[in-house]
């Protein structure tokens, strides 16, 4: 609460004090007022006139009243009985007073009616006055604890955004650690997996070399044997090609226009038996009658013989037909 509340509050409560002390002296003053009413007004007073002559002459004895004979008593008269005599104390008001009491009374009952009427206006103001005070207190009461409330609230709020922030920073952190986790074991295992295949390509390479090593050594062997038959076969190969074309010779038929040194190349098809089924010629120095004789002995000398050693009639054979005569 700020001094300046404070200050006003104070100078409104002395006011307040100031009014009610007024009150109360005003209602003192009236209620004494009303205990003592003002003195009766002093009654006129029966005087006589007297001349100055009767002045002058009081130093004068005045001569002495002669008494009255006592009449006769013929009969004895009943005594009247001696007048009341008036009560002591103030004599009894006149109208004029009693109706300048009944005013003044009046006068003084409108007064005290008048500050009776102020007075409960004042007091009916002072309260409204606490009462609009008493409900701007309350009003700032509740303002203030709606404040507070909401600053409660509002505390709460953040509280709970703070905390879910927190919740989810943690998440997140956590989350991130695990990627992290994960990335590394995923490297790891990737590091491995290439170990692994360097190892295993290694092996492999190591592998395929001896292999290759080996499978050249085989081929060097196979060669070599291979070598070794064919030289072997070069000679058989040689005398069946010999053979071959004595065989035609001996079904060739030469034609008259056949010269000395004719020389051409034969292309046999064969099947499997050695049966000749077709017969083409190659280059060739005859013409068309040595030809044509050729290849009807190369069909006249079918079937033709086998191969040496037992191998297959190979399917096109190419001879080299030189008749020696």
């Amino acid at each position: 609460m700020s001094s300046e509340s404070v200050r006003d509050r104070w100078l409104s409560i002395g006011m307040s004090v100031l009014l009610h002390g007024s009150l109360v002296a005003l209602l003192a003053v009236g209620w004494w007022h009303f205990r003592h009413p003002a003195p009766a007004p002093t009654p006129p007073i029966d005087a006589t006139v007297v001349d100055a002559r009767t002045l002058k002459g009081a130093g004068v004895a005045s001569a002495p009243t002669p008494e009255p004979k006592p009449a006769p008593q013929t009969q004895p008269q009943q005594t009247p009985p001696p007048p009341e005599q008036a009560a002591e104390g103030p004599p009894p008001p006149t109208p004029d007073e009693l109706a300048m009491r009944q005013q003044a009374a009046q006068q003084e009952a409108e007064h005290e009616a008048k500050a009776q009427k102020e007075l409960l206006a004042r007091q009916q103001a002072e309260q409204e006055k606490q009462a609009r005070e008493e409900q701007e207190r309350q009003a700032a009461a509740a303002q203030a604890a709606e404040d507070e409330k909401a600053a409660q609230v509002k505390a709460a709020a953040q509280a709970r955004q703070l905390a879910q922030a927190k919740k989810l920073a943690d998440a997140r952190k956590k989350t991130a650690a695990k990627l992290a986790a994960q990335k590394k074991l995923a490297e790891e295992r990737k590091l491995a997996e290439a170990k692994k295949l360097a190892a295993q390509r290694q092996a492999e390479a190591s592998r395929q070399a001896e292999a290759e090593r080996q499978a050249r050594v085989a081929d060097l062997q196979r060669s070599l044997r291979e070598e070794e038959r064919a030289s072997a076969a070069s000679g058989a190969l040689a005398s069946w090609q010999s053979e071959l074309e004595s065989r035609i010779q001996q079904h060739w038929i030469r034609p008259p226009t056949a010269q000395q040194g004719i020389d051409c190349i034969l292309n046999v098809s064969l099947v499997s038996g050695g049966e000749v089924t077709d017969v083409t010629l190659g280059q060739c120095n005859g013409d068309d009658a040595v030809r044509e004789s050729i290849k009807n002995a190369v069909y006249a000398a079918s079937p033709l013989p086998p191969p040496p050693n037992n191998i297959a009639y190979p399917h096109q054979l190419e001879i080299e037909f030189k008749p020696t005569n």
